[in-house]
Parts: structure tokens; sequence; C-alpha cells
């Protein structure tokens, strides 16, 4: 029996030593390579296709190689996507695309994603989720905040019909929701009257076209605003409030509806290179407020910054979030694309809010737990305060 243990032990120090050898070996045969990082990928891929018990598709490769260099910027918006994806990508500044209705955001000094909101009676709405809610995972896999854009491409890829588990965190308890995908069609801008001859206009998002044929938000605040002058409105409310941004073009355009002739924005690289939009000399001359929050980001703030530095409008509730930084978009010809953060944005005046947010000329906090698309108007405190600054 001793001797059957002594060959057990030997047998096994054998396969050892063996493995180690191996190692040394390929590490000697291979350790040249690794001086440069040209050379370790190309050894990652020769071990790969040497002893791999799978198969390694090299094109798949490549996909991963490219997304891995681009997420070692970790900057959220800085991402490779795939032809797939990018596709899906370019469509979320679409007036319609397939999804789940919802729009969410990196909060990164908490690492995490967050559900900014939630189309009404949309996808998601239908499942459970609700504005405010954190985003763990889709599909079981976890995702924070430097992985936002890969989420939101996991989250819509996929034809109508299709579903997607996603599991949030809400007051502390967990929920699980599974939500079926459909073809979203977007409506970024809508208006009502007010009491007396206030105009309220809500913009939601700033969305380019896919199409000829296609409204952008810039078509729908003209097409909404007209509405409201013939209906007999004098001042007018411009809510903001958990926009997320969306294209640079479309809300310069809508400043430039606005304010008088001079600087809308620039942006600065990181060469120090700045390129100014300016405005026209036609301006809307009528008392507004600027409704924002904390989600209030990137093209919001471009447009509440521009009318807060030319004053405009007074700029009502709570800090906005402080996304100062312009991306580009580079289409390769196998359809794939990049997003590239380029460029940090200025107020007319020179601020850059990047990090720090704007400060609204009036600090209002929303005193209830339902989220804005919950509330009645009179519910509303912000809206509220905006009434009553104009009503004065």
């Amino acid at each position: 029996m001793e001797k059957k243990k002594e060959k057990i032990i030997i047998v096994a120090v054998t396969a050892v030593v063996t493995f180690l050898y191996t190692s040394i070996a390929g590490f000697l045969l291979f350790g040249s390579m690794l001086y440069s990082d040209e050379g370790k990928i190309e050894l990652v891929k020769t071990m790969l296709e040497e002893y791999s018990l799978f198969d390694v598709d090299e094109d798949k490769m490549m996909e991963y190689a490219a997304m891995g260099i681009a997420a070692s910027v970790e900057d959220p918006y800085t991402a490779y996507y795939p032809a797939e994806e990018f596709q899906s990508y370019t469509e979320q500044i679409s007036s319609s695309y397939v999804g789940v209705g919802v729009t969410i955001g990196a909060d990164v000094e908490k690492n995490q994603i967050n559900i900014i909101s939630v189309m009404e009676d949309g996808p998601a709405d239908k499942a459970g989720l609700k504005a405010g809610d954190i985003l763990l995972s889709v599909d079981g896999k976890t995702y924070e905040a430097s992985r936002m854009t890969e989420a939101t491409m996991y989250i819509k890829k996929g034809e109508v019909g299709t579903s997607v588990a996603i599991t949030v965190e809400r007051d502390g308890k967990i929920i699980e929701a599974v939500v079926t995908r459909e073809k979203i069609d977007k409506k970024s801008v809508s208006s009502e009257m007010l009491t007396g001859d206030i105009g309220y206009l809500e913009i939601t998002s700033f969305d380019g076209k896919m199409e000829a044929s296609e409204q952008d938000t810039y078509d729908e605040f003209c097409e909404n605003l007209e509405g409201l002058k013939a209906a007999g409105a004098k001042k007018l409310i411009i809510d903001v409030r958990d926009n997320p941004g969306g294209d640079f073009e479309v809300v310069c355009k809508i400043v430039d509806k606005i304010v008088p002739k001079g600087i809308i924005t620039y942006t600065e690289d990181k060469n120090g290179k700045r390129e100014t939009v300016y405005s026209d000399k036609e301006e809307l001359d009528i008392p507004i407020v600027v409704l924002v929050n904390g989600n209030s980001a990137s093209a919001s703030e471009v447009l509440t910054g521009a009318l807060k530095d030319y004053k405009k409008a007074t700029v009502i509730g709570t800090q906005t979030f402080g996304k100062g930084i312009v991306q580009r978009v580079f289409t390769f010809p196998d359809g794939s694309g990049l997003s590239i953060t380029v460029s940090k944005y200025y107020t007319p005046n020179g601020v850059c809010i990047h990090g720090v947010g704007i400060e609204p000329d009036k600090i209002v906090e929303l005193d209830s737990d339902k989220t804005l698309s919950e509330l009645e108007v009179s519910e509303d405190n912000q809206l509220q305060a905006a009434i009553e600054h104009l009503s004065k």
C-alpha cells in the first residue's frame, strides 16, 4: 500500500514538473514577443489557437480587442461598436427605434447606472420599472457606470417581440422585470396651455433625424411653439427636467431660435482648438422659465447655460447633471463605429460646467416622491414655482 501511495505521489510530482516545464518552454519560446504590446496581442492569439479547447473566431477576437482598447479610456461615452450594435447606437438619437422605452444615465461618482426616465405606457413602464431605479444587471450580466453604453446596446439588441431580463434596485430592494422589446416611436416635445397666457413646453430629449421624412426635436419644438403662440401664449416654461441630452446640432438650432445674435456655445479639444457656434439676430422676446433637475444633462445644459447667460430665462429647479463634454462619432466601412469624447463645451460666458452643473437662479427641490410623469400640475411644486414667477 505504501508503494502504491509513493507511485501516486511520484506521478503527481511528475505532472506538476511537466506542466512547469511546458509553461517555461512556452515563455522561452514566446518571451521575446512580450517586449511590445503588438507582440503580447499576437502571443495571446497564437496561444489560444494552439491550446484553447474552444474554437477561436478571429473576426470576433478583433472586435473584442477593439472594444477593449476603447474601454481602456474609462470614459462611459467612449466606445467601439460592432456593425449591428453601431446601428442601434445611432438609433438612440432618432425619433424611432427598437427598445424598451427607458433612458439611462451614468453616475460616475457612485459607479452606477440609473434609470432617468421611463416612457409612459412603454414596455418598461408596463413591466414596472421606474425613474430612479438603479440598474444592476441585464440578462444576468452586471453593469457599472463605465459600461453604460454597453448596457444600453444590450438592452436594445434584439428584434421586436424578444424579451430582456432587467434587474434593478429600488429603495434597497432588488426587483427583477422581464421586458418585451417594441418599436418605440418617440415624441420628444409636448406642450399645453397653463394658467392665463402661460405656455408649457416639455423637451424629453434632443433627437436628430435618421431619415429626411422624420421630424427631429427642432421641428417638433417649432411646431409646438407656434401652436402655443396661436393659443395665446405670451410667456413660456421650457421643461428639460430628466432630459439627458442628445444631438448637439439640434439643441444649438433651438437655442438660435431664442437668443439674440452672439455665441451659443463653444468647444475646446485637448490641443486648445476652439470651435464656436453662433446665433443670428432672430430671438424669442417673451418671458421664459427653464425647469431643470439633476438629470438635466449635456444638450439640456447647452440650452440652459445659453439662456441663463443671455438672461433670456430664469432657471428654476435643482443643480443640473454636469456633462459638459462632446462626443464625435466615426463610421467605418464595415458598418462598425467609434464614439470618442473629443472636447469640452463652454457656455457663452466661458463657463465649463463639466462635473459641476448649472446652478438655478431659484433653487426649488421637488417635494414629492412621485416621478415627474406621475405628477399632476397642481402637485408639481417646481412647475408651480415657475408659474408663480411668470405670473408676477
